[in-house]
């Protein structure tokens, strides 16, 4: 005769088991739900919800579950029914960006062609037109140098503010690459003089930093400039002209001179060269031997 009081422990036991297993079951079921809902953003749009039907339905635990589940569900379908609408916004708002950017692009164009001959070198161009054709080379040498730095000055001031710089630290930059001071200014137009046989070298030495050839009080006491040692001076006065023999000035070398004949040099690499990072590296050299200069001065 089975004993009922080991029967009914064995009994107590199993459901004890039974209720845990069902406790970690629901646990599972919750887990699960909450990882899919993490991972995956179509979690709901791709899975099928199963119904509970029967006895079951009875059980609070299961309601809960169910009613965890459908809030999930609600939370997820607005959330993307709002980031939906989101996206559309935002899909119009750059469609509009576009549009707005290529009537400007048809706008520019049609006023680059309606303002073509106002253009810098067009207009440039006209002007030289009008002067003698033996002169044309040293204006446009000109024109082209100082065109060279303004474009490198643009392009310092569109990178300063493409990374997010301020417009006065873009005008810093600008005015870096495309500042000309008078000894630099002087200095240019030095070389292109004597490089088109306008100026005679051994001359324009005589010039001192400011471009003046040195003040005399008293005339007879002045260097003869380009002169021979077969020139000579002649002294007047009321009754009789004196010949005073001069010697021919031989300049001597300063510090300045020859940072002067450095600039020089690179000025005329400047102008010659096509390649921008060549020409931004000299820049900085001519900005560095002008600041030399002026404290020499």
């Amino acid at each position: 005769m089975i004993n009922s009081n080991h029967f009914y422990g064995f009994l107590l036991n199993d459901f004890k088991i039974f209720c845990l297993m069902t406790k970690l079951l629901y646990a599972s079921i919750i887990a699960s739900v909450i990882m899919m809902s993490a991972f995956s953003t179509n979690a709901f749009a791709q899975s099928d919800f199963e119904k509970i039907e029967g006895d079951e339905l009875n059980n609070s635990v299961s309601q809960d579950i169910l009613a965890k589940i459908e809030l999930s569900k609600q939370q997820f379908l607005q959330a993307k029914e709002t980031q939906n609408k989101r996206n559309a916004q935002q899909k119009f708002i750059d469609e509009q960006r576009t549009i707005a950017q290529e009537s400007l692009n048809q706008e520019l164009k049609r006023m680059e062609k309606n303002y073509e001959e106002f253009t810098p070198r067009n207009a440039f161009a006209k002007y030289v037109s009008n002067l003698n054709a033996t002169d044309h080379g040293i204006f446009w040498d000109q024109f082209d140098y100082l065109h060279a730095k303004i474009s490198l000055a643009r392009d310092a001031r569109d990178s300063v503010l493409k990374q997010g710089g301020t417009f006065s630290d873009a005008m810093k930059q600008y005015v870096q690459y495309a500042k000309m001071p008078k000894i630099e200014m002087q200095n240019i137009v030095r070389e292109l003089n004597i490089k088109y046989n306008l100026a005679q070298e051994d001359i324009q030495s005589n010039f001192d930093i400011n471009g003046k050839l040195p003040r005399y009080e008293n005339d007879i006491e002045a260097p003869c400039y380009g002169c021979t040692a077969k020139i000579s001076k002649v002294q007047t006065d009321s009754n009789q002209l004196v010949p005073i023999s001069r010697t021919v000035l031989e300049p001597k070398p300063t510090q300045i001179t020859e940072l002067k004949d450095s600039l020089s040099d690179i000025q005329k690499q400047f102008l010659e060269s096509r390649n921008v990072i060549a020409q931004k590296k000299m820049v900085f050299e001519m900005n560095e031997i002008i600041k030399q200069i002026q404290i020499l001065k």
